[in-house]
């Protein structure tokens, strides 16, 4: 009978789990989910996605008469509280929105305007199905 060390246990099992933490998250359909998804209706933001401290960032293009982006978190507002949220304009790096997915609600854009969407969960929060879809209006 063989017997293993508790502490080699221990470094095994923190390997381990640090090389899964590497690899994308895969959904049952065999594709990855992104923290952030830019598509039609805007930039949709994943909470669960999110790395601790591992900023995650998006540029994309405010479609032709739009002239908004609004959002509104879709879980409780305790976990979207915690996400910061910084919006710029990529021409100047002009700041439009800091805060949080919680404080976030509306944003007045210019159509054809280029705008950086950042995102950032804190380090040692857990997880979370809190997120949000900033839309264009």
């Amino acid at each position: 009978m063989e017997v293993t060390s508790p502490r080699l246990l221990l470094a095994a099992g923190s390997v381990a789990a640090s090389l899964a933490g590497i690899g994308p998250v895969v959904v049952h359909g065999g594709t990855a989910v992104a923290p952030l998804r830019v598509g039609a209706d805007g930039v949709a933001v994943s909470v669960a996605q999110l790395r601790g401290g591992s900023p995650q960032s998006v540029t994309v293009s405010v479609p032709d008469g739009i002239s908004r982006l609004s959002g509104s978190a879709s879980s409780s507002r305790a976990p979207a509280g915690r996400v910061r949220l910084v919006v710029t304009r990529s021409s100047d790096g002009a700041v439009l929105f800091t805060g949080s997915l919680a404080t976030f609600r509306s944003l007045p854009v210019a159509s054809g305007a280029s705008l950086v969407v950042r995102v950032q969960k804190p380090i040692g929060f857990g997880g979370s199905n809190a997120g949000t879809v900033l839309r264009w209006s």
